[in-house]
């Protein structure tokens, strides 16, 4: 792909390291953004330094929070003898959203993968067998 700018190159290069963003996306998109206005792009690039500067783990579940404790573990109406282990947020958030389950979770932060070098050691696994071990 050929561009009339290093900077646009850039931006375009940048967007297409997300997930599921190839080239022609990253350039749809970069070019929309110059179409906004600077305030809009702004707040953009505000929300997401907010994001990376501002978001945690939950020390419990690991799920993502604004807090140290995030609003499932620190809710007393939840079922606290239930856990549900999950790969990773997004099925946390898929749960969520059917409402139907009340208990807590468990996010391992990936999968167990001889082939890439993921092992035990890499996920949350450790911290939650000493959770099961303690009730």
């Amino acid at each position: 792909m050929e561009f009339s700018s290093k900077l646009l190159e850039k931006a375009v290069n940048e967007m297409a390291q997300l997930p599921g963003i190839g080239k022609r996306t990253a350039l749809r998109l970069v070019l929309h953004l110059l179409k906004q206005p600077t305030e809009q792009t702004q707040l953009l690039a505000n929300a997401l330094t907010q994001l990376r500067e501002g978001i945690r783990f939950c020390t419990r579940c690991h799920n993502i929070s604004d807090e140290e404790i995030c609003h499932i573990c620190s809710n007393p109406t939840r079922e606290q003898s239930v856990v549900c282990v999950v790969e990773d947020i997004r099925d946390v958030m898929a749960l969520e959203n059917t409402g139907l389950y009340k208990g807590l979770y468990h996010v391992l932060g990936g999968k167990i993968s001889p082939i890439d070098g993921v092992g035990p050691s890499q996920l949350n696994i450790p911290k939650k067998k000493k959770k099961v071990k303690s009730g």
